[in-house]
């Protein structure tokens, strides 16, 4: 891998990607924020994975494909999920 090139677990739009599409295969489950990450980080101790993972949570939410909840919960909205069937 070239030095200008990002491994995949740390570009946060592909971490947004899977995060999207592991949150709304386990629909209707919603885990939590930690909960979330151990499914979606290969390696609990790289920190930097961890941080992608957190952003692209954050970014989701952001963006309006998350739910905007008081708790850590990590719920899809309907426009996710339905995003989720058309593309799959």
């Amino acid at each position: 891998m070239a030095d200008n090139e990002t491994s995949p677990k740390y570009d946060v739009a592909v971490v947004e990607a899977v995060t999207l599409e592991v949150v709304a295969e386990l629909h209707p489950e919603h885990l939590s924020t930690s909960g979330l990450l151990l499914k979606i980080v290969s390696d609990p101790d790289d920190t930097q994975e961890i941080e992608t993972g957190v952003h692209a949570i954050h970014n989701l939410r952001e963006f309006g494909l998350f739910a905007d909840r008081d708790d850590e919960i990590v719920e899809p909205t309907p426009a996710a999920l339905r995003a989720c069937v058309l593309l799959s």
